[in-house]
């Protein structure tokens, strides 16, 4: 009989094959957890290093919006000063000028009603530029006391050039009523002005 001894493996053999994939498996395992620990060290590095940045680009950007933003408007009471100063001449112009239309139609002279109807045009021309003001009430109130002067020359100029002494009248009547709604608007420009008692009298 043949012998098949030749053919068998020899269990040192088998066993240091074994011991040899043991220690590939445990080589790489180590490889594996170096690379681990230095990724995790690069990572925590980068983070570290990436939040003050973002702390120190917060703590800027405020200081860059603060420097562009615009500067604060000035209070209504600072804007209707403004404007009373500015306008007060001509307003003053259109009441004086209307008063004289109203004295003529009172007397019945057709042609100093004449004279002063134009002038109470010219007056409202100029104070009718001073439009609008800080205060949206006050521009509506303002605005129908104008009307209230402007349909009153209207009558005037007619009944100047008709020579008719009631279209005067009527002149008269609607300077009378837009002189009234001018002194309501200057109500509305002492409550702007609260404390301020340097407004327009009429």
């Amino acid at each position: 009989m043949a012998r098949t001894s030749r053919h068998r493996v020899h269990p040192r053999g088998k066993r240091h094959r074994y011991q040899r994939h043991e220690l590939v498996a445990a080589a790489s395992g180590a490889v594996l957890v170096i690379v681990i620990a230095v990724l995790s060290a690069w990572a925590h590095q980068s983070l570290s290093n990436a939040r003050p940045a973002a702390t120190n680009s917060a703590a800027v950007q405020p200081a860059s919006a603060a420097s562009a933003a615009p500067p604060p408007s000035p209070s209504l009471r600072v804007q209707i000063r403004a404007w009373l100063d500015d306008a007060r001449p001509s307003i003053h112009a259109v009441v004086i000028a209307g008063d004289n239309v109203v004295a003529t139609a009172a007397r019945a002279d057709i042609g100093d009603a004449s004279t002063a109807c134009q002038m109470t045009a010219a007056a409202l021309a100029s104070a009718q530029q001073h439009l609008p003001s800080p205060d949206p009430v006050l521009n509506i109130a303002l605005q129908q006391a104008f009307n209230d002067y402007q349909d009153g020359i209207s009558w005037c100029i007619r009944g100047t050039q008709n020579q008719d002494a009631v279209d005067i009248g009527q002149a008269a009547g609607f300077i009378e009523q837009g002189k009234f709604a001018l002194q309501r608007a200057f109500d509305i420009v002492e409550a702007d002005l609260s404390a301020d008692s340097d407004v327009l009298t009429v």
